[in-house]
């Protein structure tokens, strides 16, 4: 027995014998893992692995039953090259039962004749999600050793590690499928494992599964074998590689293709991955010779899955997608949807080279793959769709949105220390993706494209099938940059972004001018105006341009701890931050902010957008005269000949924090009285109606303003609205095209807002039964929507009941339309106070779902009481916060801001508006 053992491991187990599943009963630890346990989880800092062993090779069995109790059995035999010696192996395994006896290790430099190597002990550390195994001699540096490990875990249903799926198909049949979700560091879910990202090594998949099921993996299927009622799929060997974008699936999807690139789905949805599988390759195509590095695998399947935590991940060779984040039809996705759909996947066919093939070396550095994909998501979507004029919404979706946290005192350096697993989750964040893509971009615009072009190609291929932080990639772009001669040999991109990486926040830049002289100053906005300000200063690239010299940009650099002159200036008007490039924010002196303000419809749209976010935020941080921001977006809105999707997606995504915080104080009608007047002219020129073939653009431009023209009870919109619900709900069958897919959103959220249960209960109906997973999210989406508590409440509890008509990965989505919905704040605070630890059971700590929640509850917060109940519910719960603290941290000083903001600018608004109507002879008691 003990030759035929050793023979199989030198083999490297090509072949495994399963035990039968059949009749076969759970361990003791896993019969207690039911569907109420949440997984296990580290709330300590942990101890990463030590790097004496190197793991070289896997060779992976896994089976699971997806029929019966969802469990999984499987063996793993692990190549170790050790690099230090050590009479110890640490590796990570976490919510498996490894058959301890079985575990053997082997001296593997005779492969004819092995050494086996004596265990002295095995011990597991749930804390540290680790499993150590004591030897009783020394492995010898240098050489080589086989781990054999034997295991069985359970297929959770927390889209995590090794998951359990299901979907219901035409014949009314639940089908059971088993995915994966390894990222950030759950491989130690499904098998024991190397789970840290510089353990880069080969690996080779063998899935057991029934013969009604067909598996994915990273690789193409090398051969398959037979074996009792299970067949084995035996995976081709992948490249060097991290765990957390290993992959794979157990299924019965259909595919479509086009030469290697194919897209899977249930077949009722595989007409809906056309889309995905015309643009995919062509994005493919244009980052290999972007980067000059070749897609280096022989095949790449994209994957829509039922059950996805992620909006998609980048396994490499296997792309994985929530459906809704996939799946495009005309006849039910909006043009919303078929954006999301390219940049999605652009962003995670970017990854496979920023992350997949070049990996951070921690997760500490987590923003160069993800705030890297984040920009080339626009830079390959410009490439094929050019038409859509992607890169004149990156500001507004990319570097407001970072501002949009960055502006609190909470917030967290882009590169900070990362201690446990909870903070790794954390870090999948607006600071990472977001802030990592601005700045990027920063980076990209003082570089220049041949510099930043020539930089990443160098990075890549130095680092190639390896790991690299930010520093190496800062020694390449700088050699890169003074061969070029871009930077000044005295200076480094390691020197300016240095000071972007560690410190938190971003600066706003003063701009004074004093006898023909501008001079610019530096400091780190807050948005709370009653924050202590902080001493951080930044490398900063400020590009200008004047009256004077339109179109001819002048670049400077304003450095820590210094001003700036800019001497014999005499032109009447100046502007920073061409293009939005930077990732700062302006604000003039009084002067020149009147003379943009009356040139301000002779600049572009994007100059527009930034003016007024630039100068909302200002006065929300007591900087600025709210009069400035105001009046600019009056004369915009006024204007009847420019109705532009960039400026007004700035102008509604400021006005509707005034919205929000001004909705029950005594001024709210002056307000909205103004804002149906500014805007007058935009609704009452955009009606619902599409045209046929109508362009990307203008289907865009129509759901922005009518979600605006339909916010009031009375308003011409709502009454449409309204009785296009109406026509809908009588409808004589279940066609969906009495509402287009772009005007469905505004129609049922409006109708639902401002009816009762009837039309709630029309659109419940109309969810359950849809097919369409566009439609089905709009619909859930617009649930939230109702102004009835009762109905509100009935639909939180569904987001955490067991066998919920509601996705698990679709809770948190829920939850955020109630909690910004006027009428569904307080009760959404309430639940989430009441039921913390089962909303905590039922989610888990994975895909920040619990944070997102937390995240949510500021919007309609600006009272002491409100502040005080939000303390205290952290206070009880600050030994089970999981992965919430930073949340939480956000939370209240946003809270904190808007009490501040009622304190300082209430009053100053107040007047304004007042004044402003008066001015305009507009009767307020009408």
């Amino acid at each position: 027995m003990a030759a035929l053992l050793l023979a199989a491991i030198a083999a490297v187990i090509t072949y495994f014998l399963v035990p039968n599943c059949d009749g076969h009963s759970l361990p003791e630890s896993l019969t207690k893992l039911d569907e109420e346990k949440l997984p296990e989880e580290t709330t300590i800092n942990y101890t990463r692995l030590p790097r004496s062993i190197q793991p070289t090779h896997y060779s992976l069995f896994i089976s699971p039953e997806l029929e019966g109790n969802f469990t999984t059995k499987g063996n793993v035999t692990i190549t170790l090259k050790i690099a230090e010696k050590t009479n110890t192996i640490r590796l990570n395994a976490l919510d498996l039962k490894i058959d301890s006896k079985s575990t053997k290790v082997f001296a593997s430099n005779n492969e004819t004749n092995m050494k086996q190597i004596k265990i002295n002990k095995q011990i597991e550390d749930k804390s540290d999600q680790a499993y150590t195994i004591y030897l009783d001699e020394h492995l010898n540096e240098n050489e080589e050793y086989k781990l054999f490990i034997k295991f069985e875990g359970f297929l959770n249903d927390y889209m995590v590690g090794f998951y359990k799926s299901s979907y219901i198909d035409d014949k009314n049949n639940t089908r059971w499928l088993a995915s994966t979700q390894f990222s950030p560091t759950d491989a130690r879910r499904a098998f024991p494992c190397f789970d840290e990202l510089d353990f880069k090594a080969k690996f080779q998949i063998n899935i057991g599964r029934t013969a009604d099921r067909q598996t994915l993996s990273n690789m193409k299927i090398d051969f398959f074998t037979s074996e009792g009622n299970k067949i084995w799929d035996h995976y081709k060997e992948t490249p060097l590689m991290s765990t957390y974008i290993l992959a794979f699936i157990v299924h019965d999807f259909k595919v479509q293709n086009v030469n290697n690139f194919a897209v899977w789905s249930r077949e009722g949805h595989l007409p809906e991955t056309l889309f995905a599988k015309s643009i995919g390759p062509n994005i493919l195509n244009f980052f290999q010779s972007y980067f000059n590095v070749p897609y280096p695998l022989e095949k790449l399947d994209v994957v829509a899955l039922p059950d996805f935590g992620f909006s998609a991940m980048e396994n490499f060779g296997l792309i994985t997608f929530r459906e809704s984040k996939l799946l495009y039809s005309d006849s039910t996705s909006t043009t919303e949807n078929q954006r999301d759909i390219a940049l999605i996947l652009a962003h995670e066919l970017a990854h496979q080279w920023f992350g997949n093939l070049v990996t951070p070396k921690w997760w500490d550095d987590l923003w160069i793959k993800e705030g890297f994909a984040t920009f080339f998501q626009y830079l390959g979507v410009k490439e094929i769709l050019p038409d859509w004029n992607v890169m004149d919404e990156f500001y507004q979706c990319q570097t407001l949105e970072a501002f949009n946290i960055d502006k609190f005192a909470s917030s967290r350096p882009i590169h900070f220390q990362v201690q446990n697993s909870n903070d790794i989750r954390q870090a999948f964040d607006r600071i990472s993706y977001q802030k990592g893509a601005a700045l990027i971009r920063m980076l990209h615009n003082f570089l220049g494209e041949i510099t930043f072009n020539g930089g990443l190609r160098e990075f890549i291929k130095t680092y190639l099938y390896s790991n690299a932080n930010n520093v190496d990639l800062w020694k390449i772009l700088t050699s890169e940059a003074h061969r070029n001669r871009v930077l000044d040999e005295d200076k480094s991109v390691e020197e300016i972004m240095k000071t972007w990486m560690i410190q938190a926040g971003y600066p706003v830049i003063s701009v004074t001018k004093n006898n023909n002289r501008l001079i610019l100053n530096q400091k780190r906005f807050l948005i709370n105006n009653e924050s202590e300000m902080t001493s951080e200063k930044w490398w900063v690239p400020i590009s200008y341009e004047t009256d004077a010299s339109r179109n001819k940009i002048k670049t400077i650099w304003l450095k820590p701890n210094e001003s700036y002159t800019i001497n014999d200036f005499r032109d009447t008007w100046y502007l920073l931050n061409i293009n939005q490039t930077g990732y700062f924010i302006v604000n003039y002196d009084e002067d020149n902010w009147r003379k943009l303000l009356e040139i301000i419809m002779h600049l572009q749209p994007g100059i527009r957008a930034q003016l007024i976010s630039d100068s909302m935020d200002l006065a929300r941080g007591g900087l600025l005269n709210y009069d400035v921001p105001l009046k600019m977006i009056s004369t915009i809105g006024r204007s009847d000949d420019d109705i532009n999707y960039v400026h007004y997606l700035a102008i509604f995504e400021k006005t509707n924090y005034l919205h929000n915080i001004l909705r029950s104080t005594p001024i709210y009608g002056h307000f909205e009285i103004f804002f149906f007047d500014t805007f007058s002219f935009a609704f009452e020129s955009v009606k619902f109606d599409e045209y046929p073939k109508e362009h990307y653009l203008r289907k865009r431009i129509r759901s922005l303003i009518l979600k605006q023209a339909c916010r009031t009870s009375d308003s011409k919109c709502t009454i449409e609205a309204r009785v296009r619900y109406r026509n809908w709900m009588n409808r004589k069958s279940n066609d969906l095209e009495v509402i287009p897919p772009n005007e469905r959103e505004i129609v049922y959220c409006t109708a639902i807002r401002e009816g009762g249960h009837r039309e709630w209960q029309a659109a419940y109906q109309a969810y359950l039964q849809s097919n369409s997973t566009s439609d089905k999210m709009i619909l859930l989406k617009s649930l939230g929507c109702s102004s009835q508590h009762w109905i509100l409440a009935r639909l939180l509890e569904l987001t955490i009941s067991k066998n919920s008509t509601i996705r698990k990965q679709d809770g948190a989505e829920v939850f955020r339309s109630i909690a910004t919905n006027f009428h569904g704040h307080s009760l959404a605070f309430e639940f989430l106070r009441t039921k913390w630890d089962e909303i905590n059971r039922y989610y888990g700590v994975a895909f920040r779902a619990v944070s997102k929640m937390v995240e949510d509850l500021s919007t309609f917060m600006y009272t002491e009481f409100q502040l005080q109940q939000l303390e205290q519910f952290k206070k009880e719960n600050k030994y089970n916060l999981k992965a919430t603290d930073q949340a939480f941290d956000n939370t209240i000083e946003q809270v904190k801001a808007n009490i501040a903001w009622m304190k300082t600018n209430y009053d100053s608004v107040s007047n304004w508006l007042k004044e402003h109507l008066a001015y305009l002879q507009i009767d307020v008691n009408k």
